[in-house]
């Protein structure tokens, strides 16, 4: 949040996305978009399939990011989103594959799909059911209840599994059933295990030496009708010594814009007890105002030293008295951080900071996570990394920077119906202050050296330009690279800077307003001191 750069795009569909920050460069290229250029120095690893690449170029003279990309998502592979109320599923499914050491087969009437194996060895049987021709994935994140009615032979299993899943030959299991079953699972429970926007199959196993499994209705439906939660906005704010300065100003603003939160950057551990009690009160005047008040902290490095950030949320609840602080945000960011996105270690330490922090708070207030709207991509342990955020906060703030409000609620659209299905309050979020320019240059794989740009040197783990040196030419095939497109995005696509403060503000009502999803709380607005500097 607290840096421009190509964190505030959206990544391209739902593919795999590693993101670095780049080192020293050496030598000129001309395919960048500075006059003199030079090749680029990656750090490791590099993904071993890369399909496209983009250079990101944030100001003058910087140096880019870069995101290393797999194949493009075809039109077969996007996910089937269905919408009407109530989905049977049998109608629709692909085919029936049997895995395991068995034989068996499937038969399907207008009324029912029969499964059935045998197997004459040891070790776990059955038969897996594509839910879409093709094995095409298929998003039921929208609804809230699986409905799965039958009989069965014996101690049947019945899982789950999407894409990742079928990638790592793992699934979730929903139950065991025998006999007549009649089950109404809440996707709510199930998502917490899967990807819900992207299923491929309904497995059915078991240990035995034979399975049968009939079924007669497989369906999902939407809930009824859910109130909308009370909807509000709020201010970040980072200069604290000038919170607690001017904290008449900074009531001033939030009542005339009829805020309902404040977030407050905390003092650093550094500061003497005086600046903390008077932190401590500056809270306590913002609740009294009723105002909700937050503690505001959190830096990419905190993944490496959770305790800190815990130790300085003790401190702070030492000094507060109960019900003077509604709760604590961390915006953490550690995707800055070289490598993040790629290593299984620092996302679970990522995650293993909020068990931290959640712990140090000890159920006196909220833990609120601040997260980029495309955290929803990246996996870990084959969960969206967004998702496995939100379960264990109390609340999100979705880092939402666009000034088009259709594009707004488009790009935070699966973390809202994510907040929807498990009943967390999600924030959006506009900006305000100044950001720069951003050069893009997107490179896509060519087999053809005659024609690419740029070679990549996983050897020396370089991006080097053309001609490649004959003493620094890689001994193993090269990679090459052509340019595919250029593109820029301007401040005014992101923030709202140097608009009149009236239109700032009718946007934001505009999103209060059209914003239907029932776990959206309201908008936040980045940050204070850009909203005052606004034009009146």
């Amino acid at each position: 949040m607290k840096s421009a750069g190509s964190l505030r795009k959206q990544v391209a569909g739902r593919w795999l996305v590693v993101t670095v920050l780049l080192g020293a460069v050496v030598g000129p290229i001309l395919w960048l978009p500075a006059a003199q250029a030079a090749d680029i120095r990656l750090p490791s690893p590099i993904p071993p399939t890369v399909h496209e690449i983009e250079l990101t170029y944030v100001g003058e003279g910087s140096d880019p990011t870069v995101t290393f990309r797999g194949p493009v998502p075809t039109a077969a592979s996007l996910p089937y989103r269905p919408f009407v109320p109530i989905l049977e599923l049998r109608p629709g499914l692909g085919a029936v594959q049997l895995f395991g050491p068995c034989q068996g087969q499937s038969v399907r009437t207008d009324s029912r799909l029969e499964l059935n194996w045998t197997t004459g060895e040891t070790g776990r049987c059955g038969q897996r059911i594509e839910l879409r021709p093709a094995g095409k994935p298929m998003d039921l994140m929208s609804y809230q209840m699986l409905r799965l009615r039958g009989q069965a032979t014996g101690q049947v299993v019945v899982a789950v599994e999407d894409v990742s899943g079928h990638e790592r030959e793992h699934n979730h299991p929903l139950a065991t059933v025998t006999g007549t079953f009649d089950l109404s699972i809440p996707l709510k429970e199930i998502g917490r295990g899967v990807d819900l926007r992207h299923l491929t199959a309904l497995v059915v196993s078991s240990e035995g030496p034979s399975g049968w499994i009939q079924f007669e209705q497989m369906a999902v439906a939407q809930g009824g009708s859910v109130n909308r939660r009370p909807v509000g906005t709020g201010f970040w704010v980072w200069n604290y010594r000038a919170a607690i300065r001017d904290s008449q100003m900074l009531l001033a603003t939030c009542r005339g814009q009829g805020c309902s939160r404040m977030l407050i950057q905390m003092p650093s551990l550094n500061d003497d007890e005086t600046i903390w009690r008077d932190y401590a009160q500056l809270l306590a005047l913002v609740q009294e105002a009723g105002i909700e008040a937050l503690a505001l902290d959190g830096y990419p490095e905190a993944i490496q030293e959770p305790q800190v950030l815990a130790d300085k949320v003790r401190r702070l609840l030492q000094l507060v008295r109960p019900g003077s602080v509604s709760g604590i945000q961390l915006d953490i960011e550690p995707y800055l951080l070289p490598g993040f996105l790629e290593d299984d270690t620092q996302l679970r330490r990522y995650l293993g900071t909020i068990e931290t922090v959640k712990a140090a708070v000890g159920g006196r207030a909220k833990l609120s996570m601040v997260i980029p709207f495309w955290l929803a991509t990246p996996a870990v342990g084959g969960r969206p990394l967004a998702y496995a955020v939100m379960d264990r906060a109390d609340e999100v703030a979705v880092m939402s920077y666009r000034t088009d409000l259709d594009e707004v609620q488009d790009i935070a659209e699966d973390i809202l119906r994510y907040g929807d299905l498990i009943d967390k309050a999600v924030w959006l979020a506009v900006e305000t202050t100044r950001l720069p320019v951003e050069q893009h240059v997107v490179l896509r794989r060519d087999l053809r050296p005659d024609r690419a740009d740029v070679l990549l040197d996983r050897e020396h783990q370089v991006l080097r330009g053309k001609p490649i040196p004959e003493l620094v030419a890689p001994t193993r095939p090269g990679e090459w690279f052509r340019i595919h497109h250029r593109f820029t995005v301007r401040p005014e696509q992101l923030t709202f800077a140097g608009r009149p403060r009236a239109e700032v503000c009718k946007a934001i009502r505009q999103i209060l307003e059209t914003t239907s999803h029932p776990s959206f709380a309201g908008v936040i607005i980045h940050d204070l001191d850009g909203f005052r500097a606004l034009s009146d």
